[in-house]
């Protein structure tokens, strides 16, 4: 291993994004130290890289020393954690203000070159979701806390193991209608998770960027009815499109959000009725060179696996 190779920490890595972060890094030649509650479970990430270049830390993120013992030697630091719903354990403040401010702080005292960190597009303080709140405050208190930092916000992922398609492609297979929140007017800019990976990798190659946020979306916005048309195109099924008033999805929210994995929860609800897409008041992908994908050139790639014969159906 070369003694001039670069050490990134990386909190939140076994999720989606994280994967395809990791495997990106170790393909450049940085090496890896991510710290996860349970390293045991995440041991699909060590095959990533090469040996030795990928290391597990068992850490709570609330507990400094065991923060520190991740953060140690490193150069740079991601935080990738989010939750998309609460639990009893888990709460939005909890996961999106308070560890990204225990976090910057303690990346100040280690002499971290950069901090980036995964917010969300449509974050702000007054916004109906507690979600989108709680992701705004993270980004102040990081912003606050640690001038050389990175806020990146993207739209609605999708990538093979996104929780977006995949989601919605599974509901269709007992399903016949696919319900349309508020009509399904909402528009998106899916974003490419390699993309995301790939605007993670040209920030750490400039050391000397400016602490700003990014917002990144996809090249196309799509309303959330135009996103279920395609999806059903792909998995060659028929369904009815049924819209239903936000007031009836909110209704309906407060049941469904008490299953183990909630098809929807009235924060979703509320999230809804913004349209989650690109403001222009910040930089975005094309900004750092990259053009995106559009979910065509990606989506047939891994979305067959719901049709009827799969790939070949």
């Amino acid at each position: 291993m070369q003694n001039n190779q670069k050490i990134v920490a990386i909190f939140g890595a076994g999720g989606f994004i994280g994967k395809h972060l990791i495997r990106r890094l170790t393909q450049l030649d940085y090496r890896v130290k991510v710290g996860t509650r349970n390293p045991y479970l995440k041991g699909y990430l060590k095959p990533l890289g090469n040996p030795g270049q990928i290391e597990l830390f068992k850490i709570n993120i609330f507990n400094s020393e065991e923060v520190k013992q991740v953060l140690k030697n490193c150069d740079y630091a991601i935080n990738l954690v989010g939750i998309l719903y609460e639990t009893r354990k888990q709460k939005f403040n909890q996961i999106h203000a308070d560890f990204p401010y225990l976090l910057s702080n303690l990346c100040h005292e280690f002499g971290i070159k950069n901090l980036i960190h995964i917010s969300a597009l449509g974050a702000k303080k007054n916004h109906d979701s507690k979600y989108m709140q709680s992701k705004f405050e993270g980004e102040k208190n990081i912003q606050d806390t640690f001038k050389s930092s990175i806020i990146l916000r993207p739209s609605v992922v999708f990538g093979p193991e996104d929780k977006f398609f995949n989601v919605f492609a599974s509901f269709v297979q007992f399903s016949p209608i696919l319900p349309l929140i508020g009509g399904g007017k909402t528009k998106f800019a899916p974003i490419y998770v390699g993309d995301i990976a790939k605007a993670i990798i040209e920030i750490l190659k400039n050391d000397n960027l400016e602490s700003k946020i990014y917002e990144l979306g996809g090249p196309e916005n799509y309303t959330f009815k135009q996103l279920m048309e395609i999806l059903l195109r792909e998995i060659k099924k028929k369904r009815f499109l049924i819209s239903i008033p936000f007031s009836v999805a909110k209704f309906q929210s407060y049941f469904l959000q008490m299953m183990p994995n909630p098809l929807l929860t009235p924060d979703q609800v509320e999230m809804l009725k913004y349209n989650n897409i690109v403001s222009g008041d910040h930089p975005t992908l094309q900004d750092l060179g990259i053009s995106g994908k559009n979910i065509h050139s990606i989506l047939p790639k891994y979305i067959f696996r719901f049709r009827t014969g799969g790939q070949f159906g």
